[in-house]
């Protein structure tokens, strides 16, 4: 074993995949933890898996493989090798024939390993090589899709009253069960889903991931096992089992690799005579975001630290749900958490554990509403508060109160825009004098799909599309006279260039992106998302607007008039900088306001014209 890792190692090197001078070093880690050279070549982030794969493959003179698709592949055959040997020796049978059996493997000169698959299939064995995480990740998708059928093929026999029964009461039949229901929060984890979606069909269930806001098809399963997968779960979550006519929410907290989860659950009842399930997977081993990683350009990242920075005021984030709002409270009470300064926070459900900050988990079946939590805040001596969502006036008034008694508050509510923010709160009984005194930035969110660095292809931009976006020579005329308003606060002067949109020329046409899809992004041409955002600042412009109960189209028109970039301005920003596509982003915004300057007029003076007109 020794020789055969020193002889894979010294290939590596006389390949140029691991310097001379990391050998000696990995030898020794290899031997202290009895690790896999190879695993600790690629773990260590020394190579990539894939190059690994390659240099081995030319080697031995076999094929590389760089997907693996488990659909493709036999359970019944690939189970035949118990999973301990395939895990350990990193390979996996992919079919067989009459000449000989395919396998794909991490190490093709593992020739014990070869041999022993050779007198399993009593046929010789035909190798190809592929990456050995890719390899691990196809093992555990084959032997999960095993468990389930066992439990597909226990439940055929059984009717729908024998099978609660047993599922309820006897935990050793349960087991396959645990495993199946298991498996689905085991495959979210890795293909990153938010949510997954358990739905009964007519004659099958199933399962959907939300990932990176698409929902996709993920496994499916006959439909008498439904009564087993939601007895499980609601057993999981302490949900009343015997309770189907009302919906339920609940909790479970797991342990998935490593990683703590909380898992939100909700069950509904459907027409067709089981419930449907929804469960929202939070990671809190999750790493705390900067404003600048969550896709902040700098000169919003610098209005933005200014702003948490104020002693008083409220700070208002909006978007539909799923927007990344908590996310973008997370990074400013991150920023600013400090030993000197007493930090509290009332959410539903507390979705991030984080050092030095008192977190509140409000649960209004006892009376702990966002309200009462908020009133008993004020007797902690708080110098900064986070709400998870304003709901109502009472959670509203107390808000409003705590900013004038010089509380910073950070809080989440429903709009479309950060216009909108203002015209909703009036709505909900606030006074516009207390809201002109109080609220001093509202922030606008969506998430847009970022595209697959390996796979996206640029293109020549279309007019149409540079029209949708704004990037038009009078809409670039309009946003450098922004620019020179001496009144606007939305241009810092510590920021200095780095704005796409200054460096746009209007005479040539930019090169836009699309998705193609390869098997990095899951052949969905995109991996992970980042935010577009509309910071609207309560200014002197705007202020007397709010006293006014101006609509919200007029409240928008001046924060532009006086430099607002909007959700479309800021998705256009990401276009241009090659992280998303114009569908992409015109999907996720609303048309924006076109505002052009009069005949004769500045650019300016006519937005000022038109939300003056519009006010009144």
């Amino acid at each position: 074993m020794a020789s055969e890792q020193r002889f894979l190692g010294e290939l590596l090197s006389r390949r140029g995949l691991v310097p001379a001078d990391r050998l000696e070093a990995l030898y020794a880690t290899q031997r202290e933890r009895g690790a896999d050279l190879l695993d600790l070549v690629v773990h260590t982030n020394v190579a990539d898996e894939i190059a690994v794969a390659k240099v081995l493959a030319e080697e031995a003179g076999v094929p590389l493989v760089e997907r693996i698709d488990p659909a493709e592949i036999s359970t019944a055959l690939a189970t035949r090798v118990p999973i301990t040997f395939t895990k350990a020796h990193k390979v996996l049978v992919l079919r067989e024939d009459d000449a000989a059996v395919h396998v794909v493997c991490a190490d093709p000169f593992d020739t014990q390993a070869l041999d022993d698959l050779r007198v399993i299939f009593g046929k010789p064995v035909e190798a190809t090589v592929c990456g050995r995480d890719r390899i691990e990740d196809a093992i555990n998708r084959v032997y999960e899709k095993q468990a389930g059928e066992e439990q597909l093929e226990g439940d055929e026999g059984q009717t729908a009253e024998d099978e609660v029964a047993s599922d309820i009461l006897d935990s050793d039949e349960e087991a396959p069960v645990i495993r199946w229901v298991n498996s689905l929060f085991l495959q979210a984890m890795k293909e990153r889903a938010s949510d997954i979606h358990i739905e009964p069909e007519e004659k099958e269930v199933i399962v959907r991931y939300r990932i990176d806001g698409e929902l996709y098809v993920a496994r499916r399963a006959p439909r008498p096992f439904m009564n087993s997968i939601v007895s499980r779960i609601k057993i999981e979550s302490s949900l009343n089992i015997a309770e189907k006519r009302l919906p339920q929410d609940g909790r479970i907290t797991k342990k998935i690799a490593g990683k703590g989860f909380d898992i939100r659950v909700s069950t509904i009842p459907t027409s067709r005579g089981y419930e449907r399930i929804v469960m929202r997977l939070l990671n809190k081993s999750s790493v705390l975001l900067d404003l600048p990683d969550l896709g902040f350009s700098p000169r919003e990242y610098a209005l933005m630290d200014g702003l948490i920075r104020r002693p008083d005021g409220i700070i208002l984030v909006t978007g539909p749900t799923g927007s990344g709002k908590t996310t973008t409270l997370y990074a400013c009470i991150n920023r600013i958490n400090q030993p000197n300064l007493n930090i509290l926070t009332a959410e539903d459900p507390v979705e991030y554990e984080i050092q030095g900050i008192h977190q509140v988990h409000v649960q209004p079946k006892i009376g702990l509403t966002f309200a009462s939590a908020l009133r008993a805040f004020l007797r902690q001596d708080p110098d900064i508060v986070m709400v998870g969502e304003i709901r109502d006036h009472e959670t509203l008034e107390i808000a409003i109160n705590a900013s004038l008694t010089g509380h910073l508050v950070l809080s989440t509510i429903h709009t479309n825009d950060a216009a909108g923010a203002i015209t909703r709160t009036i709505d909900m009984g606030a006074e516009p004098f207390l809201l002109r005194s109080s609220v001093i930035g509202i922030l606008a969110q969506r998430l847009v799909r970022v595209l697959c660095p390996h796979c996206k292809y640029g293109y020549p931009a279309e007019p149409f599309e540079l029209e949708e976006l704004g990037l038009t020579a009078e809409r670039m005329k309009v946003r450098a006279a922004r620019r020179e308003n001496p009144n606007s606060r939305y241009f810092p002067r510590n920021v200095a260039g780095g704005d796409l949109f200054e460096e746009f020329d209007v005479t040539r046409r930019p090169t836009f992106y699309k998705a193609k899809g390869c098997n990095n992004c899951t052949n969905t041409g995109f991996t992970g998302r980042r935010g577009i955002y509309e910071l609207l600042l309560v200014d002197d412009a705007v202020g007397p607007l709010i006293l006014k109960k101006a609509d919200s189209q007029a409240i928008k028109r001046t924060a532009q008039d006086m430099g607002m970039d909007t959700l479309r301005d800021d998705g256009a920003r990401k276009v241009l900088a090659g992280l998303t596509t114009v569908e992409e982003v015109l999907a996720a915004t609303q048309e924006d306001v076109e505002v052009e300057g009069a005949p004769g007029m500045p650019a300016s003076a006519g937005m000022r014209s038109a939300t003056t007109t519009g006010a009144e």
